[in-house]
């Protein structure tokens, strides 16, 4: 029995270690950037979904960007310890040094409608912001936004669910559509097709959920597309057990589409891990995330 003691305590230390992480990690923010190239292939037709898993290229290009946006998603108020004041902070660094075409929103503004007040609190800090630096503040509805009775008025930002707007390339002057599809919850979910869009433009789509990729028609598929909901996993383990038992309806992170940046079917696609947590205030392995996309076409 006295053999069995130490072991005891070795397996209680490294349980200890690892809740204490797994508290720690979410004020850990990860502010990167990504460089998003349109693909070589062109927007796919075929119904067939193909992933490939593309580099970040966290220093970001060396030739001047289409468009520059700062990208955040997920920020569940009631569990999100990267406070407004930090995240402002991240957007004036990044407009300092090369400047922003607008700041985007993911969705998922609070888990529980209970908390709307502080995500409201939350958003219209950084919308406050966005208006001090002369910057258009975009966003869109996530699934747990559609419990919500005033968002996004009561927000800060323009939605653009469902919408589309136009942005002018700082490089070639060449108009992009930047297009929102609403999330409609995930009991009933019914999976929105993207706006109209002109289709000599260039489209960037803003979707909650990366799954709404696959329900789109082909032929209506985007050149790019930015994404939040799937937290990176938030908590991740061994052979992916958070997608394959935990989250088996999630259909992308199956296929190996869960965090970063991937050419999906011809469209160049960046999944954020987002900033708070869903349920619990816990995340291992799966830094919260805020990112400047660089937009090359």
């Amino acid at each position: 029995m006295e053999k069995i003691y130490p072991v005891i305590l070795v397996l209680a230390g490294l349980i200890l270690v690892y809740i204490l992480w797994c508290l720690c990690e979410p004020f850990f923010l990860d502010l990167d950037k990504t460089v998003l190239k349109r693909s070589s292939r062109g927007r796919s037709s075929d119904s067939e979904i193909a992933v490939k898993k593309l580099p970040m290229n966290s220093k970001g290009t060396k030739e001047t960007p289409d468009l520059r946006f700062f990208f955040f998603s997920d920020i569940h108020a009631e569990w999100c310890p990267v406070t407004s004041k930090r995240l402002c902070k991240a957007i004036r660094k990044a407009h300092a040094e090369g400047g922003l075409d607008a700041v985007l929103f993911g969705g998922d503004i609070v888990t529980s409608p209970g908390n709307a007040p502080k995500g409201y609190k939350y958003l219209n800090n950084i919308s406050a912001c966005c208006k001090e630096l002369g910057l258009p503040f975009y966003g869109i509805s996530g699934n747990h936004d559609c419990r919500l009775e005033n968002a996004p008025e009561a927000s800060g930002f323009s939605s653009i669910d469902n919408k589309v707007i136009h942005l002018t390339s700082r490089k070639s002057s060449e108009i992009i559509s930047l297009a929102g599809i609403s999330d409609t919850g995930r009991k009933n979910r019914v999976w929105q097709q993207m706006p109209p869009c002109d289709g000599s433009e260039p489209v960037i789509l803003l979707v909650h959920d990366p799954d709404a990729f696959i329900h789109l028609e082909p032929s209506g598929r985007p050149d790019f597309m930015l994404s939040g909901h799937l937290h990176g996993g938030q908590m991740k383990f061994p052979f992916k057990i958070e997608f394959t038992v935990l989250r088996k309806t999630d259909k992308l992170p199956n296929m190996g589409a869960v965090q970063g940046s991937y050419d999906i079917s011809g469209t160049t696609v960046f999944i954020s891990r987002g900033l708070g947590c869903g349920i619990l205030p816990f995340r291992f392995l799966s830094l919260p995330e805020a990112t400047v996309v660089e937009i090359v076409l």
